[in-house]
């Protein structure tokens, strides 16, 4: 019988301490998920700040002024140069986009939307340097509106330094690209053997660090939606 009571003793130690246990283990749990949410808290507020605040001012290097021609979704050619334009990235010749169970030619769509844009106007263009691949950068004009807002807002480039308030805005009417799924151009060179661009206004820090804020965020609603 005294074997039997002792067994039983020392069994119900153990279950009160593995019960305390697996309350802590619990409390820990719940303790790194409320963790989490309030780092990704402080992440969101901290790219809503970052977004909000001006972009650094560029020096002028110089200004074209003609007919312009639509080279893709992002770059013209204008009076014999190579003009990318500053703050965009639009999909590429050859990249395709989903919407349900179409896929579209996005590329050439946001192409054939450029040319739209700069047909039978005069295009101006105030430059700010060139990018690695020797084009001149520059925000451009055509017949009264910024080329590169209208490309963003409606849907056909997104955001590359400039024009963040615009591309929000085209996400939430789900415009051009945002009616359905697509990897953004800079994501689908890098995976098509082509050449990566930096952001347009890095030395632009600031888009360096929304982006970076952006993909923490995701990454720690992914880890919190998988624990």
């Amino acid at each position: 019988m005294r074997p039997r009571n002792r067994k039983f003793r020392i069994g119900g130690i153990g279950a009160r301490a593995a019960g305390r246990n697996d309350r802590r283990i619990g409390s820990e749990g719940r303790g790194g998920t409320i963790g989490g949410w309030i780092f990704l808290l402080l992440l969101s507020l901290g790219a809503y700040v970052a977004a909000k605040l001006p972009p650094p001012e560029r020096s002028v290097t110089g200004e074209l002024r003609g007919s312009a021609s639509a080279s893709d979704g992002d770059s013209l050619k204008l009076g014999g140069r190579r003009v990318r334009i500053e703050g965009i990235d639009a999909p590429e010749i050859g990249q395709t986009c989903r919407r349900g169970e179409t896929v579209w030619d996005c590329g050439g769509e946001a192409r054939r939307r450029l040319k739209a844009l700069v047909d039978g106007t005069t295009a101006s263009c105030r430059l700010h340097g060139r990018d690695r691949y020797g084009r001149d950068l520059g925000v451009c004009e055509a017949g009264g509106r910024d080329i590169g807002r209208e490309m963003v807002l409606s849907g056909h480039a997104v955001s590359y330094g400039l024009y963040r308030d615009e591309e929000e805005r085209a996400q939430s009417e789900r415009s051009g690209l945002w009616a359905g799924d697509f990897v953004r151009p800079q994501e689908w060179r890098r995976t098509s053997g082509g050449g990566e661009e930096t952001s347009h206004r890095a030395g632009d820090w600031l888009e360096f660090i929304v982006r970076w804020l952006e993909e923490e965020a995701r990454e720690i609603v992914k880890g919190i939606g998988n624990g």
